[in-house]
């Protein structure tokens, strides 16, 4: 993974910025949503312990569209990969940020794993208004015996192309791209990123129609 080319010395994102301008005037609608995935062979790493080894931002447009952006890479190559991710928030600056228990997760997680490297996660992720779909479904209390986000993307009929992957077997896949490039960890993290944006889009539907 290289990324010392995007970047010049004093921080500034040129390339990215550039681009996030020309988007915006293709029209991105300031919603984005933010998943990671982390290396824990060893079940939920509870103490902050395993390194961010993926994450994806996804953008819809005003109509149909979305920038997709992913990142992955070995476990060594975590601060290069948070120091991308913390250069790349504010150029989101001021939209909402939707995860998926990402307050008590992806966002702390990635605050904390930040910490390791110098970066303050908590000031960008402050520049944008966050929303945690997962709180939101529960508040709204549907009827589900579970809220995952795969049990609630299946109680609105979403289909997801990657299936077999999950938080706890994430591990086994991610080892099969360190082995053999393979990219469906990849794909499975921007599926959990899109999935939200779906719920989240349902949802909004749900209350124009007064359900």
């Amino acid at each position: 993974m290289v990324i010392s080319s995007a970047f010049h010395s004093d921080g500034r994102n040129l390339h990215f910025s550039g681009l996030l301008e020309d988007l915006r005037e293709i029209g991105l609608c300031g919603v984005l949503a933010f998943d990671i995935e982390t290396f824990s062979p060893n079940g939920f790493p509870y103490n902050f312990e395993d390194p961010v080894v993926n994450f994806s931002l996804v953008a819809p447009f005003d109509g149909s569209g979305f920038l997709l952006l992913s990142v992955i890479g070995e476990p060594k190559l975590e601060n290069a990969m948070l120091s991308l991710l913390h250069r790349l928030m504010p150029l989101f600056e001021g939209f909402r940020l939707l995860t998926y228990n990402g307050s008590r997760f992806d966002l702390e997680y990635t605050i904390e794993r930040g910490h390791l490297y110098g970066l303050d996660f908590e000031d960008v992720f402050s520049s944008l208004h966050h929303i945690d779909v997962y709180r939101v479904v529960r508040w709204l209390n549907f009827n589900l015996p579970r809220f995952d986000q795969k049990s609630v993307e299946r109680y609105f009929g979403f289909r997801r192309i990657i299936r077999w992957i999950s938080g706890g077997t994430y591990h086994a896949f991610y080892r099969g791209f360190l082995k053999y490039g393979n990219l469906k960890p990849v794909f499975y993290n921007i599926e959990d990123s899109y999935g939200c944006l779906r719920i989240a889009d349902a949802i909004s539907r749900l209350a124009r129609e007064g359900i």
